[in-house]
Order: structure tokens, then sequence, then C-alpha cells
């Protein structure tokens, strides 16, 4: 079946004494049309499993739901795209139902996901990301799959720092956070599933670093604005030594994980392919990418469909 995303603004699908509201509970978890969806996911109540794999590109999506059959025979798999760029497969891996969502890119991307999909799904969850990052090692290949087995830490760009473009009263232009960690059991069956496909040489474990900006807060350097960067990476490497990648999504994935009540409810790892070598400057090839997302994506859903929930 393949829906499309509800109109918050088309109110033939209400009932007749609904208000004729944009949407209803704008201090909670918003919800829209009938039967409600939530706002930005655009996903019903069943729609999704508990066991979800979020990846960032809707194209990964696209590849991994190959590896997914629908859940009644004959029939086809569940597919949703929502009018704020998410996208949701719903079907069975091996039997077990699973969920793939695409989310964009982003900590604010992340947030909508795992707030919305913790809102729509009932009982326990297990959501593993598996997106794409730079390495911070030169002796990570492109191409290998590293997985959050330290959990995460975030790097923010201190705004309250900057004045006129300049950093003023000494104030560290970058934050710095302790890290957040990853389920462990969740963590360690995705490392060993990911080396069973990979190979040991191409699936490493450590320690993430998710920043909240692809440019300034991960170092690049554009002469077009003044973001005090040029040691950051550097900085942030000797004070972690252990971490090996960097993107935008997982630190977030993980806090919410160990936020979300009752504790334990929502149990959060991380993957992702690194495409590019800080240190070397070497970048994937399009092949070696493709195929580390489709045998990384097929071993975390082993992962997820053989965690108890």
């Amino acid at each position: 079946e393949v829906l499309e995303p509800p109109d918050k603004r088309r109110k033939t699908d209400r009932p007749i004494h609904h208000k004729p509201s944009v949407y209803e509970d704008t201090n909670g978890v918003p919800r829209a049309g009938f039967p409600p969806r939530v706002l930005h996911l655009g996903l019903a109540d069943g729609e999704l499993s508990g066991r979800i794999l979020a990846v960032g590109h809707p194209a990964r999506a696209d590849l991994l739901a190959k590896l997914l059959e629908p859940e009644e025979t004959g029939g086809s798999l569940f597919r949703l795209a929502s009018d704020r760029g998410f996208l949701t497969y719903t079907g069975l891996f091996k039997g077990e139902r699973v969920s793939v969502v695409a989310i964009g890119m982003g900590l604010s991307m992340m947030d909508f996901f795992v707030r919305e999909a913790r809102a729509a799904v009932r009982g326990p969850m297990a959501v593993v990301r598996l997106g794409t990052s730079g390495g911070l090692k030169a002796s990570v290949p492109v191409g290998s799959v590293a997985v959050a087995t330290g959990g995460s830490i975030l790097v923010q760009r201190n705004y309250g720092a900057f004045a006129g473009g300049e950093v003023h009263n000494g104030d560290s232009p970058y934050l710095i956070s302790s890290p957040c960690p990853a389920d462990t059991e969740l963590s360690t069956a995705v490392l060993r599933e990911v080396q069973q496909s990979l190979g040991e040489g191409m699936a490493v474990g450590g320690l993430n670093v998710t920043a909240d900006s692809f440019y300034s807060s991960q170092g690049r350097l554009d002469p077009c604005f003044a973001d005090c960067n040029r040691s950051l990476v550097d900085d942030v490497v000797r004070q972690h030594p252990e971490a090996v990648t960097m993107e935008m999504e997982t630190f977030q994935l993980l806090h919410l994980a160990k936020c979300c009540k009752p504790a334990g409810s929502l149990r959060g790892a991380a993957a992702v392919v690194v495409v590019a070598n800080r240190p070397t400057g070497e970048v994937v090839a399009e092949e070696g990418l493709t195929s580390a997302e489709r045998k990384g994506g097929e071993a975390i859903l082993r992962a997820l469909i053989g965690l108890p929930l």
C-alpha cells in the first residue's frame, strides 16, 4: 500500500464534529487528520514497527527496503512519504516486523523522528541509525562501517561567543559535550553482525562525534564566514583520542534514548559508513558506498530482529 502524505489543510477526511484546525495538541506531540497522524512523519498508530533502522538519504531507504517482504501474502510493502521529508517502509525481515525510515540530516530531523516514532509505537523500541560520516583516523579506511560502541559526543557552535564575527570575552567558539553512551547490548550485536558481513578490517567500534552543522562545527574552512574553527578537529581528537567518526545525527538519537520514559523503553545504537577520511583526504567510490550501505543495513536488521524487546 502506498499512502499519500496527509494534507493538514484538507478537512474532508475529518468527522463533521471535528474542530477545523490545522492540527491538534500544539503543546504536546501534535497530530493531524483522521486517523490522527503525527505531524512530521505522517504516521498513524500501528504503521511503524518497534524495531527501526533509521537512515538519512531516501535512496538508502529504498535500497534497504528491497530486503523486506510485505506483511500480508500477496500484498504490498507499506510505504509512506510525508510532506515534511520523511520516508517510511514497514514490512517483514526474516519473518519479523521492522521499519526503515529515511529522516534527512541533522539534529532537528533526528529529534522529530525519535519523538514522533515514540508517540506512534506502543511498547518497547529499538532504533539503529545507519548513516555516513567523515573518518577521524587515518587507519580507518573509507567504505568501512564504524559502530558507536563508545557512544557519542556533541560539538556545538557557541553562538553566544560570537559578536560581529569575532569571538569575545575569551569564550570558546565551540562547546564539546561529555559522551552519551549507546545501548551496549544492541551496539555489540550491530558490530558483530557488521564484522560478519564486511570483515573485521572493514568494521570498527569507537566514539562518534556529532556536530550541529556540516561546515563550521566539523572544522571545514570557509573564507566567506568567521568560524574560528581552524583547530577544532584537532582539539576534539586531542580531548577524545578514541573518536573515530564525525557526522550530524547520532548524539541526538542516543541522548533521547537515555531520556525516554520509562527508562529502557527506547534502546539506541548507531553505525556509519566512512565516506571520507579527514586526515588523508581519501573519499569512497560510489560502488564502495552502495556495497557498505547494503551489507551494513542487512547486518543491522539482523541485529534488530535478534534483540529481545
